[in-house]
C-alpha cells in the first residue's frame, strides 16, 4: 500500500498527528509552519483493525489545527469536487493533490486543546534548540494515543539573519533553502528556523523509543497524581524541516521545505470546500495554488506548493489573511527558487 503524507492548511506544524483508527497510519501533516509548527514521520496507509474507530495519535508531531481538521470523517481516497486537484509525477502517477478538510468534531477539539496546553508546558521548559520527549499522565491523552505514548516538543531556535540560518542548515543537513532573489518589495527576513528530523519513525516498534516510553511511564507511576508531565530531553543533530519567513509591516510571506523518504508515494494538502485551486506550470515544475475563501481557518490567503520528486522535498510558499500580495507575486517567488536548482 503507498504511503501517503497528508498536509494541512492549518497554521502550525510539527506537533500533533492525530487521525482515526480507520486512517490511523496516514501521515497527517502541515507543512506550512513546523512552527507554528512542527510535524514528520512517514507511515503506511495500511489499518490496524484492533483499534479501529478510536481515534490514533502517530507519534511524529504534527499540529493542534491537525487534530481539529483530522479526526473523524477524513477520506483519503475521494475528492468530490472539480476543484480538487492531482499533480503527477514522472511516472505518471499522482504525487500530489489537494483533499476537502473533514470537519472537527467535539472529541478533537477537547483533544487538541489539552494536547496544545500539555505541549505548550513543555515547549516553555525548553532553551531555544533544545528538543524532548514527554510523557502526560492524563486519561483522555493516553486513551486517544494507545500506540505512541511519547509525545515529543522543540523549542524552535530562531536565526534573525539568513546567514545563520543557511549555517544552522549546513550543520544539521536540513533541507536546502538559498535566498530567493523575487522576494516582493518591501518584505525583508524577518527569520528562521530547522525542526528536528524523526528520530523514531516505527514509534513502540523501535527499542530506543521503547525504552523511553517505559522510562517516562515508570516515573508517572511512582509520582503523585498532582503531577502531570515527565520529560526527558534528547539529543539531536539532523534536521528535516526548514522555515523561512519575511515580513513587512504586519505582513508575513513564509518558506517551508519538508524532506521525507522515498517510501513517500502521495502528498495530500488539505483544503476547506470553499478554497480555489488551480494548477501551475512554473519553470517547468506543475505546482498547485489555493486561494483561501474569506472564512477559511487556515491562516493563509494564497498557498502554493510544489514536489521536487529527485530530491524527495516539499516546498510551500503562503501569505497571511488579509495579505497583499497576489498569485503572480508567489509564482515569482517559486520560480527564482526553482531557478536556483
Amino acid at each position: 500500500m503507498s504511503n501517503l503524507q497528508l498536509m494541512d492548511q492549518e497554521q502550525s506544524l510539527k506537533q500533533m498527528d492525530l487521525l482515526p483508527g480507520e486512517a490511523a497510519k496516514v501521515q497527517a501533516f502541515d507543512l506550512t509552519d513546523k512552527v507554528m509548527a512542527q510535524i514528520s514521520g512517514e507511515s503506511s496507509r495500511t489499518g490496524d483493525t484492533k483499534a479501529a474507530g478510536k481515534l490514533r495519535m502517530r507519534k511524529s508531531i504534527a499540529v493542534p489545527a491537525m487534530a481539529a481538521a483530522c479526526v473523524l470523517g477524513l477520506s483519503v481516497t475521494g475528492y468530490a469536487a472539480s476543484q480538487f486537484l492531482e499533480l503527477r509525477g514522472g511516472n505518471g502517477k499522482v504525487v500530489v493533490n489537494t483533499v476537502q478538510a473533514p470537519a472537527a468534531s467535539e472529541a478533537s477539539a477537547t483533544y487538541t486543546q489539552l494536547w496544545n496546553q500539555y505541549n505548550q508546558e513543555v515547549k516553555n521548559s525548553l532553551q531555544p534548540g533544545e528538543f524532548a520527549a514527554y510523557y502526560v499522565k492524563d486519561e483522555i491523552i493516553n486513551q486517544a494515543d494507545e500506540v505512541n505514548p511519547v509525545k515529543f516538543a522543540y523549542q524552535e531556535a530562531r536565526f534573525n539573519s539568513f546567514t545563520g540560518l543557511q549555517a544552522e542548515i549546513a550543520r544539521t543537513d536540513a533541507p536546502e533553502l538559498s535566498a530567493p532573489s523575487a522576494i516582493p518589495g518591501g518584505y525583508t527576513f524577518a527569520y528562521g528556523y530547522v525542526y528536528p528530523k524523526q528520530s523514531y519513525p516505527d514509534g513502540l516498534k523501535d527499542p530506543e523509543y521503547r525504552a523511553i516510553a517505559k522510562g517516562l511511564i515508570q516515573q508517572a507511576d511512582k509520582a503523585a497524581d498532582s503531577q502531570k508531565l515527565f520529560i526527558r530531553k534528547l539529543d539531536w543533530s539532523q534536521a528535516d524541516f526548514t522555515f523561512a519567513q519575511y515580513s513587512k509591516g504586519e505582513h508575513t510571506l513564509t518558506i517551508t521545505v519538508r524532506q521525507s523518504g522515498p517510501e513517500v508515494t502521495l502528498t495530500s494538502v488539505m483544503q476547506s470546500e470553499q478554497d480555489t485551486a488551480e494548477k501551475l506550470s512554473i519553470q517547468g515544475t506543475e505546482a498547485y495554488y489555493i486561494k483561501s475563501s474569506a472564512n477559511s481557518r487556515s491562516g493563509k490567503s494564497n498557498h502554493l506548493g510544489w514536489l521536487d520528486e529527485s530530491n524527495h522535498l516539499f516546498y510551500q510558499i503562503y501569505d497571511d489573511p488579509g495579505s497583499p500580495l497576489s498569485k503572480a507575486d508567489l509564482e515569482q517567488v517559486a520560480a527564482s527558487l526553482l531557478n536556483l536548482r
